[in-house]
């Protein structure tokens, strides 16, 4: 196949701005706890075994690590280590606070996440390989799930999103309304309202539409009730449910849980916090990270005012903010910075960087994913056989499956080597 030798078509500046320069980030100080922690310092050892593993944590993170008592909101900006933080500040509870480790629970959004901090909390030096497996590390489903099936909940779990939309489809069907509506903008809509703890009693009934929608709402329970099974959203509405009916069984989990902490705070909805604050009451010791500008869950009933208003919640919580980007160039979180930086509501932050740009980043508006990839492989290709370089440099990042299509059908159509 034929190439274009056009170039691609970068801007040195986004569109919609005259801006010309690149807003270049801050460059932040490299001092760490090899600085910041004295050799006398109770908690040394601690930090000095984590220096030993290429460790080592600057202030904030020194700060939120240290926090044992109380609610703490520990702000993460892109890239600032955020992982490493719960991770040590786990080993830190057992390490130097005697904490049980079967006292912590972490909550995570997903298996691979919680995977991989169970890994590390169990690589922390100073920690035998027994206390480190009795830290619950988990995702909110998982743990809830694990709760549900203790008290003798059986029911299969509904997790095909295409079995659903089957199951939707069908209703749509009977109904006469297979035309009007599309099942899977249905599935998101009764998900969203009970995520925001919105039951089938008080669903909105005014108009034509919403009588129709609380009615397909109703059946499709039906269904998972006659064949005994239930969603994920199912896994949070009936713990809820469990622990506001049951206080012994809630009393067992406070005693239990004394220090919980949760990742990626901007993406809980409103059922799974307030299962957080049940499980916390007595103790408060409820740690949260999260980034108010990374917020892109709302769909699905994630709300950034829990991070905007936690200190309204818990008035004497500490806020950290872990603002130093160990990920990305000064020129990319400088754009960053200036971007988020016109949200209308935000805690306000400033990223700073650890490396200085050498070079300025470019910009492409194309009009179509198909249009992109071949722009994006034209410009690989030409590099290529003009400059000499090789595909092993390149990276292709994507935001979603679905825009990977494109450019998956050029790399084949070109013959060009990929993983």
């Amino acid at each position: 196949m034929t190439t274009s030798t056009v170039s691609i078509p970068f801007y040195k500046r986004p569109f919609g701005t005259n801006r010309l320069d690149v807003p270049l980030a801050k460059l932040a100080t490299l001092e760490n706890s090899r600085d910041l922690v004295a050799h006398d310092a109770p908690d040394a050892a601690f930090f000095r075994g984590l220096e030993s593993q290429g460790l080592f944590l600057n202030r904030a993170q020194i700060q939120a690590v240290r926090h044992t008592q109380g609610p703490l909101l520990t702000l993460a900006g892109a890239g600032s280590g955020k992982t490493s933080v719960l991770v040590s500040r786990t080993g830190y509870l057992i390490a130097c606070r005697r904490a049980d480790p079967a006292s912590i629970l972490l909550v995570t959004f997903s298996s691979k996440a919680a995977a991989e901090m169970k890994e590390r909390i169990m690589a922390l030096p100073g920690l035998r390989a027994g206390e480190a497996a009795k830290v619950t590390a988990r995702t909110f489903h998982s743990f809830f799930l694990y709760l549900l099936r203790t008290r003798g909940y059986r029911q299969e779990i509904l997790g095909n999103a295409r079995h659903q939309q089957f199951i939707i489809k069908r209703i749509l069907r009977e109904m006469g309304l297979q035309d009007r509506y599309e099942a899977e903008t249905l599935l998101s809509l009764w998900s969203a309202y009970r995520m925001n703890m919105t039951g089938m009693n008080e669903l909105p009934g005014s108009t034509p539409a919403e009588v129709e929608q609380r009615e397909i709402f109703a059946r499709y329970e039906a269904w998972k009730e006659a064949h005994d099974q239930m969603d994920f959203d199912d896994i949070l509405v009936l713990s809820h449910r469990l622990l506001t009916t049951e206080p012994a069984l809630l009393a067992s989990l406070q005693r239990r849980y004394r220090y919980v902490m949760v990742d990626e705070f901007q993406d809980t909805g409103l059922l799974p916090y307030e299962l957080l604050k049940l499980i916390v009451a007595p103790h408060r010791n409820l740690m949260v990270v999260g980034d108010d500008d990374q917020t892109i869950y709302g769909f699905n009933g994630a709300r950034n005012e829990f991070i905007l208003e936690f200190d309204q919640t818990y008035p004497d919580a500490k806020i950290i903010t872990l603002d130093i980007n160990y990920r990305s160039l000064s020129s990319i979180v400088g754009l960053g910075n200036e971007i988020i930086r016109v949200n209308q509501r935000r805690r306000p932050k400033q990223l700073r960087s650890t490396r200085k740009s050498g070079s300025v980043p470019l910009y492409l508006r194309p009009g179509d994913p198909d249009q992109e990839a071949e722009l994006l492989l034209n410009h690989i290709t030409e590099e290529v056989r003009e400059r000499g370089r090789s595909y092993r440099d390149y990276a292709i990042l994507y935001r979603t499956a679905s825009n990977s299509r494109a450019i998956f059908e050029q790399l084949v159509m070109r013959e060009i080597p990929f993983i």
